[in-house]
């Protein structure tokens, strides 16, 4: 069945187009499609009324009262009941449940926080008033307690993010602006120069604003691709900052002995490695252009190091069952890294799986891995600690890291609730300035290489007026 939406646009209530969207590929959304689903809503008083209306389901209409003291409230209450409404008549309709009801929005552990405001019972309010499955409503509230005690409540706090944009290969499930590393290979020490120069930026930036710096991570595409001299010149000026130091080495195969060295040298405390599966075919499919044993050799490199590791996994990846991606968990549990994180895959818009395609899975799957991940890995001693939700995602699921020993990431929390200002470098980086009352206003960095190399003199000028002005 295909539809098209017809509501009314620019209004608080937008996002509630966001419910159908969630319910694709049960059905097909058009703007030409044959069938339609339309929705209203009309204020009389404290008294909402939503009606909701298609040729294929029929109308209905919900109505219920809202105390009108404060504006802001009330659109608050009202676009919750209208979402709600609207999950609960296609959910009828289509005989379909989606494991976070009609929660929307890429931080379920902020609505878990707004809800604990005004209720003691937080998981009940999910179940019962957004239709969130139990075991996902109990992730997300073993996630929002968890990391609670970690979340940065300094506004002299901030974290660097530098982005190096190049990569081995280009993996078939990515949308990054990122450039196999191949193919630029004679212009990489030009683009190491002039990171350099932003990190230069970045620490005038700190000295004048007189801030702390809590995190640092260099990721990407793949830093390590860059071979270790040059890796070497871009962390050198970010070593002795004595803070959580993270440095993603994604691609098992750029990791060697020197690489590690440098790493070790610089005071890195975090690295990547990350299988995304420990199926070989499923490897060559995807492009990921290493070996099982790439892994393997990689984490015993790290191995009796000081360095915490993560190791990523993503679920639902093409042509795999359920027991596969077991496999690929128990394979990486035993690897037993400080950080393992479970990404269910998403269809991105510019990714070769896209162009391709492939749909996001609607038989259930990639629900049964996530909870598996869920239960193995607490069953381990693994808490979750960070998460977040991206559109088109199979089975509309969520991205989980999970960790032991109280071992988390402080830039992926900060990251994901977004509780401090980001000073990023690097091509296709976004700075972030987080403003008293929780405003984040953002400064992109140019996003094309090249573009990169040409503008960063007038990048540095802008970074600087951004942060200072």
């Amino acid at each position: 069945m295909s539809i098209r939406l017809i509501f009314e646009k620019n209004t608080y209530l937008n996002d509630v187009q966001e419910i159908p969207r969630a319910f694709v590929p049960y059905i097909t959304l058009s703007d030409d499609g044959e069938n339609f689903l339309s929705w209203s809503h009309d204020i009389s008083g404290d008294v909402f009324t939503f009606t909701i209306d298609s040729d294929l389901f029929g109308k209905k209409v919900y109505k219920d009262s809202f105390p009108a003291e404060d504006s802001l409230i009330f659109k608050k209450k009202t676009k919750y009941f209208a979402k709600n409404s609207l999950y609960l008549y296609l959910s009828q309709a289509l005989g379909v449940k989606l494991p976070y009801g009609s929660l929307t929005g890429v931080r379920p552990t902020r609505m878990y926080a707004e809800i604990a405001k005004t209720s003691a019972e937080p998981k009940k309010v999910l179940i019962e008033e957004f239709s969130v499955f139990e075991k996902k409503a109990e992730l997300i509230e073993k996630c929002a307690l968890f990391q609670s005690k970690f979340i940065n409540r300094d506004d002299k706090s901030v974290a660097i993010y530098v982005n190096i944009p190049f990569c081995p290969t280009r993996c078939s499930y990515c949308s990054f602006i990122s450039t196999e590393v191949f193919r630029v290979k004679k212009e990489l020490p030009i683009f190491v120069s002039c990171l350099k120069k932003d990190i230069e930026t970045i620490f005038d930036v700190i000295d004048k604003k007189g801030y702390s710096v809590r995190s640092v991570y260099v990721g990407g595409g793949t830093p390590t691709s860059l071979g270790a001299e040059l890796l070497s010149e871009v962390i050198s000026p970010l070593s002795n900052l004595g803070c959580e130091f993270t440095v993603e080495c994604g691609r098992p195969d750029t990791i060697d002995p020197s690489i590690i060295d440098v790493l070790l040298k610089n005071n890195v405390t975090r690295v990547s490695i990350n299988p995304q599966t420990f199926l070989q075919k499923t490897l060559d499919l995807i492009g990921r252009k290493h070996s099982v044993d790439d892994v393997f050799r990689a984490f015993s490199l790290v191995k009796d190091t000081s360095l915490n590791v993560n190791c990523d996994l993503i679920a639902a990846l093409p042509g795999e069952t359920s027991e596969d991606f077991k496999y690929s968990l128990d394979t990486a549990l035993a690897l037993f890294p400080e950080n393992i994180t479970v990404h269910t895959l998403s269809i991105k818009r510019g990714s070769e799986l896209n162009k391709d395609n492939f749909s996001k899975s609607a038989e259930g799957d990639a629900l049964s891995m996530t909870d598996y991940s869920f239960t193995t890995l607490s069953d381990a001693g693994y808490s979750p600690y960070y998460m977040y939700r991206q559109k088109n995602t199979a089975d509309n699921l969520e991205n989980t890291g999970f960790c032991r020993d109280q071992k988390v990431c402080l830039y992926n929390v900060d990251t994901m609730e977004e509780s401090c200002s980001i000073l990023a470098a690097g091509a296709g980086a976004v700075s972030k300035l987080l403003e008293p009352g929780g405003k984040i206003t953002r400064f992109s960095h140019p996003k094309g290489f090249r573009e990169y190399i040409e503008r960063v003199d007038d990048t540095e000028k802008r970074l600087k007026e951004f942060f200072l002005s």
